[in-house]
């Protein structure tokens, strides 16, 4: 049934309302809703410019007929998840939701702000996508030259780790470059996965303390991780998703010493980064290949990069339907590798990403689907989203900083991009995030607290 009009007198609590008119003529999350509170109902009696509509197969039966609809719990749509331990202490001494939102008392206020960051934001990315279109296209010619055994890769490596941590420098830039990371639509998946370990390794990096001179070592170390396996003919690297036991065993077992092999002919490549290449598919109980070394005898570089390795891996399998989201990779190795990988790296990488890391697809307690757009580095917790609402105008799209709204509003669960209808994936593909907006504004702070 399609919805009607309604007069404000007919209101009542359970009706599904949609309601016409700009996003920002009215203080709700999104444009179409059940009545749930009398809070909202008041609210809802009390709107002038606009028209309201109402569904009356997905509203509630009167109210002599039912109980009005419990409103949900945090604890009740936050349950299960286990990986967001690592994350509670951290976020324990900071701003709360509550005092975030106080800074704009008007929530039509607090939407205008929210949407002008949003559009600053798709500014900024598009220039920090800019910056990482050229670090792919530097690498290819590195990785090539350094396969050739020509110094200048080396050289060329390095300006571009350089490049990286001065990219790095500012949470306005990793949050783009965390954008950038969670979306592959490259045909160059091992040069994709090469800078995407870099990057990710160098943002563990800086946030375990590493001096800049070591955190490049690390990133550089990451970098070429992979280099041996460009020994192997394209058939079998095609073939990784789906190797046996044991033909994969060898794999892991030759192609670090390969990598090695390639990277010593090099002048002055740090023996940091060959450790890297060499150990990075070790692991701490000494299951790992290729020389089963245990905890104290692998490297600090590379515990980080195992970790970080992994998680682009589970993301991005090479085999498609075998690829986790980004918070079923954290939770693994959050709950699943915690003999096998250094803890206080997976801990790290799941306070650079958020539990739920840019790029995620999320259902929300209000009924709503979004993609998470931005990490709140203050309330991993409570990232920013960009809402579908059939109901809403595409030129004004509904932008939720998690951290400015109720309590009430939750990430309910994530899910994979296969669960959602194709026009709904569609609006919400990552890549379109960066141009959403034809925005000119000048470049500001992605969120403004």
């Amino acid at each position: 049934m399609p919805f009607v009009p309604l007069k404000p007198n007919a209101l009542r609590l359970g009706l599904f309302i949609k309601i016409e008119g700009s996003w920002f003529s009215h203080p709700f999350s999104t444009n179409s809703f059940k009545i749930k509170t009398a809070k909202e109902l008041q609210t809802l009696q009390g709107l002038t410019k606009i028209t309201l509509l109402v569904d009356f197969e997905r509203s509630d039966p009167e109210p002599d007929q039912t109980l009005d609809p419990p409103e949900p719990s945090i604890l009740e749509t936050n349950k299960d998840r286990t990986v967001e331990e690592a994350v509670v202490e951290h976020d324990a001494n900071t701003s709360s939701s509550s005092d975030v939102g106080e800074m704009v008392e008007d929530p039509i206020q607090r939407k205008v702000a929210q949407h002008e960051a949003f559009q600053d934001y798709q500014s900024h990315l598009q220039q920090v996508e800019n910056q990482f279109q050229e670090v792919l296209q530097e690498s290819k010619q590195s990785v090539q030259d350094v396969v050739a055994g020509r110094p200048r890769g080396l050289r060329t490596a390095q300006k571009i780790v350089g490049n990286l941590h001065d990219l790095l420098d500012g949470s306005d830039n990793s949050r783009a470059l965390l954008n950038l990371i969670g979306s592959n639509e490259t045909s160059d998946e091992f040069f994709f996965h090469a800078t995407n370990v870099s990057s990710l390794s160098m943002m563990v990096g800086l946030d375990l303390g590493l001096s800049r001179e070591d955190n490049e070592k690390l990133a550089l170390g990451a970098f070429f991780h992979d280099v041996g396996e460009l020994k192997y003919p394209t058939e079998t690297l095609l073939r990784k998703g789906v190797m046996g036991q044991g033909e994969l065993n060898t794999f892991l077992h030759t192609h670090p010493q390969y990598g090695v092999e390639i990277v010593e002919k090099i002048p002055n490549f740090p023996y940091e980064a060959i450790e890297v290449i060499h150990q990075h598919h070790e692991r701490l109980n000494g299951s790992g290949q290729p020389s089963g070394k245990k905890d104290a005898q692998i490297s600090t570089f590379a515990k980080i990069v195992m970790v970080v390795d992994l998680y682009d891996e589970l993301c991005h399998h090479p085999d498609p339907g075998q690829s986790l989201i980004p918070s079923e990779a954290l939770s693994f190795l959050y709950v699943k590798c915690r003999q096998t990988l250094w803890y206080d790296a997976i801990v790290s990488l799941i306070k650079q990403l958020g539990v739920y890391p840019p790029g995620s697809l999320v259902h929300l307690s209000n009924q709503k689907t979004g993609i998470v757009t931005s990490v709140n580095f203050e309330n991993r917790l409570r990232p920013i989203i960009l809402v579908y609402d059939e109901h809403t105008s595409p030129e004004e799209p509904i932008v939720l900083n998690l951290a400015e709204e109720e309590d009430s509003l939750t990430i309910v669960e994530a899910i994979c991009p296969g669960d959602l209808a194709p026009k709904i994936r569609e609006c919400l593909n990552p890549r379109r995030i960066i141009s959403y907006f034809p925005s000119n504004t000048p470049i500001e702070s992605c969120v403004k607290q």
